[in-house]
């Protein structure tokens, strides 16, 4: 048999990116498993739907999320359904196969920092009873506890955890990592009164090997310029949003343009959600913050990029899975931040390949964002695309973060004109002029 080259499976990934696509959601996953059996060998798929088949190994979402209200689901659907070889062949053979899944739960910062102050003795406040509730859910959730994540927490607080006189960053992590030494009984449990089997030194010790760790690590300064990367397209979509003259299709446009010159990458991902923005952003309630530029837009739209990073983080957690055959992600949170989140840009899929190492998020919309994508790549811009010879320069010419800088700050200034410009006509209408 004839070995499949790097191209040939980049390509047959695609086209199972594209398979899942065109497949009607009210339709079943058995379908599309069968008809297309050989375009999804050797590929780890985690689907999500409100169509549970019951011939494949699945979980439900819901019920988790009526566990704990605390916990937001990462995926669209009530449940999630599974496909590996393995799985697949052993699934007809058997009729039901039990599956390993590696329940993993992230933190917002507004979550982390209760772990920190909870650790040191403060008040929870009303939120004192879905706090406990949430620290039940840990140490008992899906029979065996939930595996508990807070690398992302300390990503998006990297660069805060270097200035001095911020304490915060380190001791949410102290918390955090002393958490992991809880004493829990389960029938005796008093979330006013928790003992713990480390103490604050040996925590703290190990607090700060971890920021070393992160602040040491080539690849979680990758993650920052990737989220840069992201904050960029977003900033440069709002812009854009202004220039009321122009058509959905030169807005996209521009920004597929933008993309390769600023991030040396087509950021198809980055470019969907700057798509959700400018097509439907006014009937979302995650883009309110940015419905109208202000004096607070550029902290906004900072934290937004944020909260829409953290989906791009979850594709490399879902690869790197250590306890189960599949990764199933999600989100501590006390407030509707990432409910909306998901309400925005709901995924449908996550298809792995292991050989190649990718992860491709596949979101319930985006059939639709593919049709106003292609609308608007001119055949100018296509050959472009398309040229190998620009290809392997883009991919060997990544931007400096101080490139990245540089443009953020070029967009920063214009949406800050902007802002004043409004502001100074704003004045002249309130004085009649």
């Amino acid at each position: 048999m004839r070995t499949e080259s790097q191209q040939e499976r980049i390509m047959r990934l695609q086209n199972a990116v594209n398979a899942i696509l065109m497949h009607e959601p009210a339709n079943s996953f058995k379908s599309l498993i069968e008809v297309k059996e050989d375009l999804f060998k050797g590929f780890r798929l985690v689907y999500s739907t409100n169509n549970l088949d019951s011939d494949f190994s699945h979980s439900s979402l819901k019920e988790i999320e009526k566990d704990c209200p605390t916990l937001k689901k990462y995926f669209y659907g009530t449940g999630i359904l599974f496909y590996s070889d393995e799985l697949y062949n052993a699934t007809k053979r058997k009729g039901r196969v039990e599956i390993p899944i590696d329940y993993s739960l992230s933190l917002d910062s507004n979550a982390a920092e209760r772990f920190r102050v909870w650790e040191n003795g403060g008040s929870l406040d009303k939120e004192e009873g879905r706090f406990s509730g949430l620290v039940k859910f840990i140490k008992e959730g899906k029979e065996q506890g939930f595996n508990f994540d807070y690398s992302f927490f300390i990503v998006e607080n990297l660069i805060d955890s270097m200035k001095p006189e911020n304490h915060r960053p380190f001791n949410t992590i102290r918390a955090l990592k002393r958490f992991d030494h809880l004493e829990y009984e389960k029938d005796s449990f008093n979330v006013q009164s928790p003992s713990f089997l480390e103490s604050t030194e040996d925590s703290g010790k190990r607090a700060i090997e971890t920021l070393y760790a992160f602040h040491s690590s080539k690849e979680i300064k990758g993650f920052l310029n990737r989220r840069k990367g992201l904050y960029l397209i977003l900033l440069r979509a709002v812009l854009l949003r202004e220039q009321k003259n122009l058509s959905l299709e030169k807005q996209l446009e521009i920004l597929v343009e933008f993309s390769l010159d600023a991030l040396g990458a087509f950021a198809k991902t980055e470019i969907y959600f700057a798509w959700k923005l400018l097509k439907h952003g006014k009937g979302l309630r995650f883009f309110d913050p940015v419905s109208q530029l202000g004096k607070k837009s550029l902290h906004r739209i900072k934290g937004m990029a944020w909260d829409l990073f953290a989906v791009r983080y979850q594709e490399t957690l879902a690869s790197k899975s250590k306890i189960g055959d599949f990764y199933v992600p999600f989100f501590a949170s006390f407030d509707n931040r990432f409910v909306e989140l998901a309400q925005a840009c709901p995924i449908r899929a996550v298809l792995i390949d292991d050989v190649d190492k990718r992860v491709v998020t596949i979101y319930l919309d985006e059939y639709e964002f593919m049709v106003d994508l292609n609308k608007s790549i001119s055949s100018e811009l296509n050959c472009r695309l398309q040229d190998p010879d620009e290809k392997i320069k883009r991919m060997s010419e990544k931007p400096a973060e101080t490139d990245l800088d540089k443009r953020a700050t070029e967009l920063e200034r214009e949406l800050e004109s902007i802002v004043n410009k409004s502001k100074h006509s704003d004045a002249e209408s309130c004085a009649g002029v």
